[in-house]
């Protein structure tokens, strides 16, 4: 059932904003998105997390969970 309604996604860059869960300005490396209960088809809303939320959140509803490719470090050419 959580595979069907919740999915938590990790990013290819970070973000540097406001995590959804325990409310603390840090890199954003997940991102969930919850589905319709009834359906499993809407999506319904999205949470943004930082990796440590994002790890507690995949091991609670037993979904994989990495940052290996995660880049953290984006520079642009000058």
């Amino acid at each position: 059932m959580t595979d069907e309604h919740l999915k938590i996604s990790t990013l290819a860059h970070t973000i540097y904003k406001k995590c959804e869960c325990c409310n603390r300005v840090k890199d954003i490396f997940f991102k969930m998105m919850v589905k319709d209960a009834k359906t499993g088809n809407l999506l319904v809303g999205d949470f943004d997390l930082c990796k440590n939320c994002g790890q507690n959140f995949g091991d609670i509803l037993n979904l994989e969970v990495t940052t290996e490719n995660v880049v953290t470090d984006f520079k642009f050419n000058e």
